[in-house]
């Protein structure tokens, strides 16, 4: 063939769009896409083509589009002899007789029984060629155009399941795997895939999932189409975990599977792949992933409230403990607590065997207390992980620490540029949030007391601002407040001492600026047998001589 042959493809959905240009660059030929009967006509009418390849529905919203039809019409008057190939997710009665008619000899394939080797078999045939004789040529044309072909979507990382919806997805076919792969990276999900319901069922033990997105088809290598073992998983789920969320994708299932589906099963929704669409799979997360509302409080006293309803009493003490030890675990920044060190922390005595035999059901004890009305391995909350569990925040969870440093991060970044006013705004509400030390009632527990002095700092760290803020806008008696509660939390904090002594001096009262480095003095004597720094002491040298102050200096 004296020229690189030109390959016209006419499909609307930019899934199968993506599909078949890559599959067309890779046996080294050009794909030229057209999505619509006007955009082939007009490539029609500025380029040659050596082949064609046609949906007859151009229209998703639309079963009665034939305008893939109109292209083919359209080919056979321009081009009489240029080869059509015909891909489809519907053939129906109609769409037959009219192919016979417009060309007879088109072969068709479908889009659920798509096989890439024979594709390729296909269109060398029709090219003339050997499949793969130009496999190098097509390698090089994909890297000259990088944003065409469909990249394979790898599962995400596991630090990606904080705070988002997970997913599993049970299909053996590749190309079905990338198009539900590619659905759920956009709305921002953390999944994982299985291609047999072996694979399913261990994903399903390392890890909770908000739902399974599952094809009861499952085609095996020599094994008929009709095999059974998606239907066997997807009754093993409703039997073992029946508020398990399921979307059954297929795209062979029959009227009466879908009736039968409907009524005995409890899947949320039955999506056809021929007319998949992104927005079916965003709507099935987002219903997978409701849950009640949960108010959490650590400051001061621990309480829950559900759904606005105080949580009153936990039947074992010791699962309000593991959930303390989820939280502080999500306090510092990270995610799971392997069952090994939850087990060491409630009974230290234990060894491992006996330990995780009496894990399992304080677990399940904790999910029952959080949701009474669901099973406890369908648990919105109290979520298992390959590398342990780890309390879900996401959703409708609202927690005072979380809302704490919101407030304190926005205000930080609201002073650095000088907008004083609405940082003040976040400020005071991170200060009011703070109803006493986190997890005030475990003040003498190993576990809580070193998350418990990280937070005491973050809190007098806001109430330092807090009080810089004031002063920047000249109100200093406001800032005293501030300063005072600091040197409660942080008596050695020897900046808050210059702060207080400049306030009180700024807001012209000498003789309490004065009072306030000796009590410093007092305090550092007695502790360290030395006086304050120079800093300080320059400070109180010069509130005593009258000197002019910087009232807006910050330490």
């Amino acid at each position: 063939m004296s020229h690189q042959p030109n390959i016209l493809v006419v499909e609307d959905r930019a899934d199968w769009q993506g599909i078949l240009y890559e599959s067309v660059l890779r046996e080294g030929y050009t794909p030229h896409p057209a999505t619509s009967y006007e955009e082939a006509l007009n490539a029609l009418g500025t380029k040659k083509f050596d082949l064609a390849i046609v949906d007859p529905v151009l229209d998703m919203g639309n079963r009665f589009n034939r305008e893939g039809l109109s292209v083919v019409e359209k080919i056979r008057k321009i081009e009489p002899e240029m080869p059509v190939v015909i891909i489809t997710g519907s053939f129906t009665r109609d769409m037959k007789v009219s192919l016979q008619q417009l060309s007879p000899d088109s072969p068709v394939l479908f889009k659920e029984n798509w096989d890439p080797v024979a594709f390729s078999s296909l269109i060398h045939e029709f090219m003339g060629e050997q499949a793969g004789a130009e496999a190098s040529t097509g390698e090089l044309q994909r890297s000259d155009q990088p944003g065409k072909s469909a990249p394979r979507h790898t599962p995400p990382p596991p630090e990606r399941a904080v705070n988002a919806p997970r997913v599993l997805v049970v299909e053996n076919r590749e190309d079905w795997q990338n198009i539900v792969a590619a659905a759920l990276d956009e709305v921002g999900c953390f999944w994982r895939l299985a291609q047999s319901a072996q694979q399913a069922l261990l994903e399903l033990e390392r890890e909770s999932f908000h739902l399974v997105i599952l094809d009861l088809k499952l085609q095996k290598a020599n094994l008929p189409l009709s095999s059974s073992e998606g239907w066997l998983l997807l009754d093993h789920l409703s039997e073992v975990q029946p508020n398990t969320k399921v979307v059954i994708l297929s795209g062979q299932a029959g009227p009466g599977d879908v009736a039968d589906l409907l009524k005995n099963y409890p899947i949320i929704d039955f999506i056809e792949k021929q007319r998949f669409t992104s927005d079916a799979i965003r709507t099935a997360v987002e219903q997978a992933t409701q849950a009640p509302a949960l108010r959490i409080q650590t400051f001061g006293q621990f309480r829950l409230w559900r759904d606005g309803k105080l949580i009153e009493g936990w039947e074992r003490p010791q699962a309000e403990t593991v959930v303390k030890l989820l939280l502080i675990r999500r306090a510092r920044g990270g995610r799971a607590v392997p069952a090994d060190e939850l087990i060491t922390r409630l009974w230290p005595d234990s060894d491992e065997m006996s330990g995780r035999k009496k894990l399992l059901p304080l677990i399940s004890n904790a999910r029952r207390t959080l949701e009474p009305d669901s099973e406890p391995r369908d648990s919105n909350f109290i979520i298992r992980t390959v590398n342990g569990y780890f309390f879900e925040l996401s959703g409708q969870v609202t927690w005072d620490l979380t809302d704490f440093r919101q407030h304190l991060r926005q205000g930080r970044d609201l002073a650095r540029t000088s907008q004083w006013a609405e940082a003040i705004v976040e400020l005071e509400r991170g200060c009011a949030l703070y109803q006493g030390d986190f997890l005030a009632e475990n003040r003498y527990n190993d576990w809580a007391i070193n998350i418990r002095r990280e937070i005491i700092t973050e809190f007098r760290d806001l109430l330092v601002l807090l009080a810089d803020v004031y002063a920047a806008l000249g109100r200093y008696q406001d800032a005293i407040g501030p300063c005072e509660l600091a040197l409660q939390k942080d008596p050695l904090l020897e900046s808050a001492y210059r702060r207080l002594m400049r306030y009180h001096a700024c807001n012209h009262d000498k003789g309490q600026a004065l009072k306030v480095y000796r009590d410093c003095l007092t305090l550092f004597e007695e502790l360290f047998g030395e006086s304050p720094t120079p800093a300080t002491r320059h400070l109180y040298e010069a509130i005593a001589n009258d000197e002019p102050l910087d009232c807006e200096s910050k330490e």
